[in-house]
């Protein structure tokens, strides 16, 4: 992605497509006034002292962890808690971190061999979050460290999207602004029939890319024609590098709560920054 960025900073934009991209530009301050002010409102409730930094770690188990924050069970199979939290409220720099993790319950109507799988789908979940999550504190940190006189923000925070009989989809939010923002997703989806984390090829089979990529090109045009606010990259004969081919093989998505498959794309992966994260969904 860092790469994908140099790159799309250093194209020479053509003449014809330049105020197109300038209307979009200013439409993008907007929605990053709007993202700013909803973060502002979230740190305003937190329990931070005023320029301080706070690190709650905490050195008892993750059971205790969890019942001093009274976390309500999210479903019968899974429950999400917090086992981590980083916060900074200073003049030019802010976090609001909530780390979450899942965890499996107990429940009678699993079999043995789904409540093992579901442990170590959720023990796989919850390390890539820790990765992902360590990664942005510590960039966060550095820069700290090494721009007293910048700016920097960040956000991690995460949203059960769907728990019912069939499916646990989280949703893992994380944003990092310095001067811009950069908001994105991950997506942790798991089958609670087999305890397995739901793959695209459970639900379209062996070619779901070709599938899906066409069903996301159709969708793009037929949004577009309906509104001209609307941008994707695709046929775009200025800068035809920029339209979109096809999904990755490990795409991001959810289920929803009507048993459909949302394909997720991040800011700038598929459309200008201004259309933020955008999101398909695709009709089995």
């Amino acid at each position: 992605m860092e790469k994908w960025k140099r790159e799309y900073d250093q194209i020479a934009v053509p003449e014809n497509v330049k105020e197109r991209m300038e209307e979009a530009v200013m439409r993008a301050k907007e929605s990053k006034k709007r993202i700013r002010k909803v973060r502002m409102i979230r740190m305003a409730g937190s329990a931070v002292a005023v320029f301080a930094v706070l690190l709650i770690l905490p050195n008892t188990s993750r059971t205790a962890a969890a019942a001093m924050q009274q976390i309500p069970v999210l479903g019968d199979f899974f429950k999400v808690v917090t086992i981590r939290e980083y916060q900074v409220d200073e003049d030019r720099y802010q976090a609001d971190v909530k780390v979450p993790e899942v965890v499996p319950e107990e429940n009678k109507e699993m079999s043995d061999e789904t409540a093992q799988q579901a442990k170590e789908t959720a023990d796989a979940i919850n390390f890539d979050i820790q990765q992902v999550t360590d990664e942005l504190i510590e960039e966060f940190k550095s820069t700290m460290e090494e721009f007293e006189d910048g700016y920097g923000d960040i956000l991690v925070d995460s949203q059960v999207l769907t728990d019912d009989e069939k499916w646990f989809s989280l949703d893992l939010v994380l944003y990092q602004g310095a001067g811009s923002g950069y908001e994105r997703h991950r997506h942790y989806t798991i089958d609670k029939t087999t305890g397995k984390k739901a793959m695209l090829s459970d639900f379209f089979g062996e070619a779901y890319v070709d599938t899906i990529s066409d069903e996301i090109k159709k969708q793009m045009r037929q949004r577009m024609a309906e509104d001209e606010n609307v941008t994707y990259w695709i046929d775009n004969q200025d800068i035809p590098e920029w339209n979109f081919q096809s999904i990755a093989e490990d795409q991001d998505f959810y289920v929803n709560k009507d048993g459909d498959v949302v394909v997720c794309f991040n800011e700038y992966e598929v459309a200008p920054g201004y259309m933020g994260c955008v999101e398909f969904v695709i009709g089995q």
